[in-house]
């Protein structure tokens, strides 16, 4: 009977797998690898066809979000709080760059941190003490906490304040919702704090024409500022800015 030549493939030829393994494995070794090989695709492949929602990517890690790395010098588990966020942010129904920031423009991430101008709030969105009691807990009761385990009120707060008012449409818009929520059906020219009054002393830092009022306008110019990625991020179907 006449042998054919073994076919061998030509370089760069995409219809051959070709699995090449150190010469001086015994045969044995070789076999089973490839058998193990083979089992894996296998499987991999018939929990595609018949779980068609299964998730390939599960090796990959996620790609870093906004603010990460200075959320990093605060949270030692970075990885599974940026995770949280995400799924915060989805149940709020807002992109999670927008979340990112205005917990880095309340708190720098440090969950523990205490409003420096004795307001007495404190957290990662500086939750004032009647707000926390409202969630069943206290401002000492949230400085406690680990940043993922406070993202639960965050939660909660943000969540009480969209039912109220209605869905965050903007960065702005949802950072009013932590600083002023009855702010956010107001127009432009709407003033938060205005000279001498205490609370603005304690937020001068948003007017920011130093004309000695906060206007939603103040707070606006002062996000896009801080942080422009963020600004610029839009949910589906708004309109920009």
């Amino acid at each position: 009977m006449k042998r054919h030549a073994p076919q061998v493939p030509a370089p760069g030829d995409k219809r051959y797998l070709v699995l090449a393994f150190p010469r001086g494995l015994p045969r044995t070794v070789r076999n089973v690898s490839v058998v193990m090989m083979l089992v894996a695709g296998s499987n991999l492949l018939t929990h595609r066809v018949f779980n068609p929602s299964l998730r390939l990517d599960w090796a990959l890690p996620a790609p870093e979000l906004y603010l990460q790395a200075e959320a990093s010098a605060y949270v030692g588990d970075v990885h599974t709080f940026t995770r949280e966020v995400r799924a915060v942010a989805a149940q709020l129904d807002i992109p999670p760059e927008w979340l990112m920031a205005v917990m880095y423009a309340e708190s720098r991430f440090d969950p523990h941190v205490l409003n420096h101008k004795g307001s007495g709030a404190a957290g990662l969105i500086q939750f004032m003490p009647a707000v926390a009691q409202e969630l069943g807990t206290s401002a000492e009761q949230l400085r406690a906490m680990s940043a993922v385990d406070q993202l639960e009120y965050v939660f909660l707060y943000l969540n009480n304040v969209r039912l109220r008012n209605g869905p965050f449409q903007s960065l702005t818009d949802l950072y009013l919702g932590i600083l002023f929520p009855r702010a956010r059906t107001q127009d432009f020219c709407y003033t938060l704090y205005a000279k001498p009054s205490l609370q603005y002393t304690q937020n001068a830092g948003l007017d920011e024409d130093k004309d000695g009022s906060v206007t939603i306008s103040d707070v606006d110019r002062h996000l896009k500022r801080l942080f422009p990625t963020a600004y610029l991020v839009q949910k589906p179907g708004v309109a920009t800015h």
